[in-house]
């Protein structure tokens, strides 16, 4: 019975005063209100979290076949954008102008008369490329001063020159000589035919 009584007197104690009264009951709310939120929040994650957490339902676009700017059919070629023009079309090749009526017989008759006076090495020097330098442009007379006589293979002319291609300013004639043949090189200013080089025949 003293049990009873004592469990009682606790119930009946907040009733005693409207402070008792009120101060438990304030005290019963918050624990109350605690274990709600302990309770029933179960440790889910706030509302901003848990739309972080679940994935995505958004679909992923799928490449279609629909061509971007950059996958553009290129202009055609008749568009005359720079670096698309059409198909290349050949160069037209330039013949080089034709010589004048007495131009392969005036340029054969110095490229003799030089090769008659380089094959003409037994004499001085100073006479041999005087006699050279008569038939020679002057830039190729001023290689010649470098040029001794001597080291000439030649001797003679053994045969008539032979125009191999002659055009309005410039000529290429063969002359054969004791040594081989010879390619004799020259250029005109349409008056007179000048040598500019000598090289053996290939």
């Amino acid at each position: 019975m003293s049990s009873v009584d004592g469990w009682g007197a606790l119930w009946r104690w907040p009733l005693y005063s409207p402070r008792r009264f009120f101060s438990c009951l304030a005290v019963l709310l918050a624990l109350v209100a605690t274990s709600n939120m302990i309770l029933g929040g179960g440790g889910s994650l706030p509302p901003a979290d848990r739309t972080a957490a679940v994935p995505s339902q958004t679909p992923t676009p799928t490449p279609t076949d629909t061509a971007t700017p950059s996958e553009e059919t290129p202009f055609p070629a008749e568009s005359g954008l720079p670096g698309l023009g059409t198909e290349s079309e050949a160069t037209p090749t330039i013949s080089p102008r034709p010589p004048a009526k007495d131009g392969p017989q005036k340029a054969s008759a110095t490229a003799l008369a030089f090769t008659q006076a380089w094959a003409d090495h037994n004499r001085p020097a100073a006479q041999w490329l005087a006699g050279v330098s008569r038939y020679a442009d002057p830039e190729f007379a001023a290689q010649l001063q470098s040029t001794d006589p001597r080291n000439v293979p030649a001797s003679k002319v053994t045969g008539a020159p032979h125009p191999v291609a002659v055009y309005f300013a410039s000529a290429s004639v063969e002359v054969p000589t004791d040594a081989g043949t010879v390619v004799i090189e020259l250029v005109s200013d349409g008056r007179t035919w000048r040598v500019v080089d000598i090289h053996p025949k290939r």
